[in-house]
C-alpha cells in the first residue's frame, strides 16, 4: 500500500479517537449505551492508528527502535488507557481533557519533528555514494 494511503487511514483514526474521547468527556456515565458506542469508536480508531502507523513505519523504513516511534507507542497506550479514566471518572473531566490535548499535541510534535531520526545523515551518505559512483 502507498504511504499516503496509510497516512489517510491514520488521520481518519485520529479523528475517530478524538471524537470518541470528546464524546466520553461529555457523556453521562450512568447511561451505558452511549458509553458503549464511544468505546467501540475508541477501539476501532486505536486499531486504525496502530495498523496505519506500523504500515507507514515499514514502508518509509523507519527503525522501530527510534526514540520518536517508541514515544508515540507510549502515547498510543496512554490514549488507550484514557477510556478507563473517562468511563470511571478517575480524574476530573477538565484535567482529563487537558491531558488528552497534551498527549495529542506531543504525538503531533513527534510525528513532525521525528527527534532522534537520522534523515540528514542518511541523505548525506546516499549523496556521497552517488557522487562516488560517477
Amino acid at each position: 500500500m502507498d504511504p499516503s494511503t496509510y497516512k489517510i487511514i491514520h488521520l481518519i483514526g485520529l479523528m475517530g479517537l478524538f471524537s470518541a474521547l470528546g464524546g466520553l468527556i461529555g457523556a453521562d456515565v450512568r447511561k451505558p449505551a452511549t458509553l458503549r458506542v464511544y468505546g467501540i469508536i475508541h477501539g476501532i480508531s486505536l486499531l486504525a492508528l496502530l495498523v496505519s502507523g506500523v504500515g507507514m513505519q515499514t514502508k518509509l523504513l523507519y527503525s522501530m527502535g527510534s526514540t520518536w516511534i517508541i514515544a508515540k507507542l507510549v502515547i498510543w497506550l496512554l490514549m488507550g488507557a484514557s477510556i478507563v479514566i473517562l468511563k470511571r471518572r478517575l480524574m476530573p473531566v477538565g484535567a482529563a481533557w487537558a491531558l488528552i490535548i497534551i498527549l495529542g499535541s506531543a504525538a503531533a510534535i513527534l510525528a513532525i519533528q521525528k527527534p532522534g531520526h537520522k534523515t540528514k545523515e542518511i541523505k548525506t551518505a546516499q549523496a556521497e555514494v552517488s557522487f562516488l559512483a560517477k
